[in-house]
């Protein structure tokens, strides 16, 4: 996951922060994601509200489809 994953936060740097969260680990965002899966994936906005979730393996396609309208593409 890591070669579309830094792919996608290439592509999209300009209108998206992304961020690694250990699973095991007790971080704020661990708090707001709630893990139930691993791989996961989720799209906050900025109030910290997640708006889209992807649990297991994901093709890049999954992760543009939803993003890209949202960086105004």
């Amino acid at each position: 996951m890591h070669p579309i994953v830094n792919g996608i936060k290439k592509e999209f740097k300009a209108c998206l922060q992304l961020e690694r969260v250990n699973f095991h680990a007790e971080t704020q965002w661990h708090i707001l994601l709630s893990p139930i899966g691993t791989p996961e994936f989720a799209l906050f906005d900025s109030s910290g509200n997640i708006i889209y979730r992807w649990v297991g393996f994901t093709e890049k396609d999954e992760f543009v489809e939803v993003i890209k309208p949202l960086c105004g593409g």
